[in-house]
């Protein structure tokens, strides 16, 4: 490690990891360092019972744009898999019975599936949206975003009782920009659009690597790392002065002049260095509970997604359906995904208190009981960004950043947002069409940035 860098980045998740390889690619002098003791954030893939696995359920999505599919393509070669999907969406009914309907939504599968009320309900609100939105006065919540656009009926039955597990708050105190950024089904004419689409079976299809989600960030670091990349891990950032060539103190008392910095760790981190705390967003977390079954399969599906508030968990997922990978016979994996947040009842639970609440929550919404050989837990702290209606709190964060000389902010961290691997990477594609030894194009990175702010969730 020298005593200067062209680009010093901060976080080895996907977003600095990219960003990191574009530079060396281009001969510059990158640094990268990470506070962990290994890189690739919350896209890293684990070993649990012998298999790998991902930190939750994690797709690649065929609308990543041409640059991110082109880079994904380059990284992966022939790992990279075309799968279709085999999700289902749990409707809560009348105690002791369960209904399932296939997500990504397709018109037969409704069709069974959905009791007729309930359906003329969401029919009736698709058709009268016009008229409710003309006549709604929006007060900026999440409740009434969902509401104006799919209606009461998809409200009560999924999307609020779904953002309350997901943000811990009833969707009338969630801001409506963190549905934007979730809900890209938000109208009649979008949801028709895309039950059709979903019942073709070209449709409903993802990418996936044949070694697990965590392949992408383990090439992203071999071929940053061979392109000239020096990657450190297990320090943090001590010190950091801005300006035209901003000056950063490791914790191991190495001081680093940079010519810019690419800063993708948690932005709250920045704004504590900086002394600047009006940085900091409050975030829910999640809690992954792996359960080691002793079956090859326990299912087809690939996730069951769970608004049910009695149950603990939001999704269900079986790694081994997303892949044709080198993993275990005899065995397979599901993963527990329960927000939680950090301190509370979830968070602190021992690892067979959450499996039993896993367990628990699949015999509540009619699911098998496998048969169990290990659990495993993790936690992720920051995971969803949490807003209420009027809260500004990201803005001024990213208005302050933003400003800073010689640093710049991008990634999931960086930015408080919660997108998909894909906008992570377009940010870094960005930031590197913004980059140039001792220079850096300011007016096209507001313009990007402005850019990311439309970016919605695939999922």
């Amino acid at each position: 490690m020298n005593g200067s860098a062209d680009v010093v980045v901060v976080g080895a998740g996907p977003c600095g990891l990219a960003s990191a390889l574009l530079a060396a690619r281009r001969g510059m002098d990158v640094l990268i360092v990470e506070a962990a003791d290994h890189v690739g954030g919350m896209a890293a893939s684990i070993d649990v019972g012998g298999q790998r696995v991902d930190l939750g359920s994690h797709r690649l999505h065929p609308s990543a744009p041409p640059s991110v599919r082109a880079l994904l393509d380059d990284l992966l070669g022939s790992d990279v898999q075309v799968r279709t999907r085999h999700g289902r969406l749990h409707l809560a009914g009348r105690p002791g019975t369960s209904r399932w309907v296939g997500f990504p939504l397709r018109a037969p599968d409704l069709v069974r599936n959905v009791p007729i009320g309930v359906g003329a309900r969401i029919a009736a609100d698709l058709a009268t949206g016009p008229l409710r939105r003309r006549r709604s006065t929006p007060d900026g919540s999440y409740a009434a975003f969902v509401r104006a656009g799919l209606g009461p009926t998809a409200l009560a039955m999924f999307h609020g009782p779904m953002a309350t597990k997901l943000w811990g708050r009833a969707p009338e105190d969630l801001s409506s920009e963190l549905a934007r950024r979730r809900i890209s089904i938000n109208g009649g004419s979008r949801m028709l659009t895309r039950i059709a689409r979903g019942s073709r079976p070209s449709g409903r299809t993802f990418l996936y690597p044949r070694l697990g989600y965590g392949e992408v960030v383990d090439r992203l670091a071999e071929r940053a790392a061979a392109s000239g990349a020096a990657i450190v891990t297990g320090h943090r950032i001590a010190a950091l002065a801005p300006g035209a060539e901003p000056v950063l103190d490791l914790d191991d008392g190495t001081t680093v002049q940079a010519g810019r910095v690419l800063w993708t760790a948690p932005l709250d981190a920045l704004g504590a260095l900086l002394g600047h705390p009006t940085t900091r967003v409050v975030h829910r977390g999640l809690v992954l509970v792996y359960l080691v079954v002793d079956e090859d399969r326990y299912s087809p599906v690939d996730a069951h997604y769970v608004p049910d508030p009695g149950v603990a968990f939001a999704r269900l997922s079986e790694p081994k359906n997303y892949r044709d990978g080198p993993d275990p016979a005899g065995r397979t994996v599901l993963c527990a995904e329960l927000p939680a947040t950090v301190g509370d009842d979830v968070w602190a639970a021992d690892d067979d208190g959450l499996a039993a609440l896993v367990l628990d929550g699949m015999d509540a919404i009619g699911l098998r009981r496998p048969p169990i050989l290990d659990a495993a837990v993790r936690r992720l702290p920051r995971v969803y960004p949490v807003l209420g209606p009027g809260d500004d709190a990201r803005d001024r964060a990213l208005g302050w950043a933003d400003g800073l000389t010689g640093v710049s902010v991008l990634g999931r961290q960086g930015r408080h947002v919660a997108d998909n691997l894909h906008h992570v990477l377009d940010m870094a594609i960005a930031a590197d069409g913004c980059l140039a030894p001792g220079s850096w194009d300011d007016a096209r990175w507001a313009a990007e940035c402005r850019r990311f702010d439309a970016f919605v969730v695939d999922d």
